[in-house]
């Protein structure tokens, strides 16, 4: 058994489906089933009922799946603890989409800085999901991402930072720019700028619109903000972004959807392989929201 097995079973069993969790883990489907079934073979178990809908657990599946995690984190502390015997610089890599609103990245990095000096940091500027594997794999020690509610997966620690709604962003020559606010129903015929099918911003209008039953129109997909509003402010369509983002692009008129979704971003790690300097972090984070 090596760790790329228990990687992949836990994969399996986070995303209780084979093709999901492959294509999380970049291997094929097939390659992943064969890596499973070796693994089940070598422990003399099955580890997952499967059927055509999704994968389940079975009860040996539920003990390896708990044993593998605390395997993984015994791994990663191990190799914090011999990294601190070292004379290598402390690392913190932190994961934030770059709509992350009023959470202040460089004030917290600044605070932390100053207690550790010795620090070595880098930040990677991501969407939601891929700071989300990112912190699940290790790869991120502090995420800070933007989900809709019900979305955070339960086995990370999260402090909540604050919340924000939608709204929809226009050049200043269309004929919503002089609406004080606007609802879902409006945009049935708009062509809309959004992000990209399948990541969680777009997730959040996804929902909005079905619980609204409201059907989408034609849209325009997007992997940034900045080239959203740049979409946007050349006419091609109304933009669907986090409120905040109109203090830095006065370039567009931002109009409140009274209808609109909700997003709460958080501030994450993985208590699996959480360090105490990530932690303080996330403290610092969360502090910018209590004093």
């Amino acid at each position: 058994m090596e760790l790329r097995h228990i990687r992949y079973a836990l994969a399996v069993a986070e995303d209780r489906h084979f093709s999901r969790a492959a294509a999380r883990l970049h291997v094929s489907q097939s390659a992943l089933s064969a890596q499973i079934r070796d693994l089940e073979k070598e422990l003399g178990v099955e580890l997952f009922n499967r059927n055509s809908r999704n994968v389940g657990l079975t009860a040996a599946g539920e003990v390896f799946v708990a044993r593998s995690r605390e395997v993984l984190g015994a791994m990663s502390r191990l190799v914090s603890d011999v990294s601190a015997q070292s004379n290598e610089q402390v690392r913190l890599t932190v994961g934030t989409i770059t709509s992350a609103g009023r959470v202040d990245v460089g004030r917290a990095l600044a605070d932390l800085t100053r207690r550790h000096p010795a620090i070595n940091v880098t930040v990677r500027p991501y969407g939601s999901e891929v700071v989300i594997e990112g912190v699940r794999s290790g790869a991120i020690d502090v995420g800070i991402v933007g989900l809709a509610a019900g979305r955070l997966p339960k086995s990370f620690a999260a402090a909540p930072l604050w919340s924000e709604p939608t709204a929809a962003f226009v050049a200043p020559d269309h004929h919503f720019a002089q609406a004080s606010s606007i609802r879902l129903e409006d945009l049935r015929d708009h062509t809309l700028v959004d992000f990209a099918s399948g990541s969680e911003a777009r997730v959040q209008t996804d929902q909005a619109f079905a619980e609204s039953q409201v059907p989408r129109g034609k849209t325009l997909e997007a992997n940034s903000v900045d080239l959203i509003c740049s979409l946007t402010a050349n006419g091609l369509g109304v933009g669907l972004l986090p409120q905040s983002m109109s203090a830095p692009h006065p370039e567009l008129v931002c109009i409140p959807i009274t209808d609109a979704p909700h997003r709460i971003v958080h501030a994450i790690t993985e208590p699996a392989h959480s360090s105490a300097l990530a932690r303080e972090f996330v403290e610092l984070l969360a502090a910018q929201f209590t004093t």
